[in-house]
């Protein structure tokens, strides 16, 4: 074996390591008892073939996520000639941690269309055009590598009948998506 496992094996071990230290909540249980054992997301980005668009589902822990883009909003506000940010900190560190790139390697401008929040968890969602799909597009994500050396970022990307997952640790780079 080389200098790293496998993206999938490690992801499953990841995986499974999560739910046997989850612990199991009954409906009347406090959800705010007791911290979750890893630190991860989930992106959804899928491309919509009849509006020519990517959408893009990021999950998050909300505790991790509002600390984090908390956070960013204070570092990107102490900077010299900062311009006060109109869009919420929530959207501002996801464009900042979360990217998606052409071909060409431009960066897709994603834009919000809001977010929901269920339970411990938060949902956002990005939208952008992409007239002529996903394949060749590079994604990025740092989402809370900023916070948590143990982060995992799992992408998964769905377009044109094909399916495929990325997993990010710190220290990665874009992944093109095949």
């Amino acid at each position: 074996m080389g200098d790293r496992a496998d993206p999938v094996v490690r992801l499953q071990g990841l995986l499974l390591a999560a739910l046997i230290t989850t612990p199991v909540r009954g409906a009347t249980s406090n959800m705010n008892a007791a911290p979750h054992p890893i630190h991860s997301s989930l992106a959804e980005v899928t491309h919509e073939a009849s509006s020519r668009t990517v959408h893009v589902s990021l999950r998050v822990f909300v505790d991790d996520y509002t600390k984090a883009s908390s956070e960013y909003a204070r570092r990107l506000a102490a900077r010299p000639g900062a311009v006060r940010r109109t869009e919420s900190p929530l959207v501002t560190y996801a464009l900042a941690a979360f990217a998606l790139s052409d071909k060409a390697g431009r960066r897709v401008p994603l834009k919000s269309c809001g977010g929901k929040r269920v339970g411990e968890l938060m949902w956002l969602c990005f939208r952008a055009p992409a007239p002529r799909g996903l394949s060749g597009f590079q994604v990025q994500s740092l989402v809370l590598f900023d916070l948590y050396d143990d982060q995992i970022n799992i992408v998964q990307a769905s377009y044109g009948g094909k399916k495929t997952s990325m997993l990010f640790t710190r220290g990665d780079r874009a992944r093109r998506i095949p």
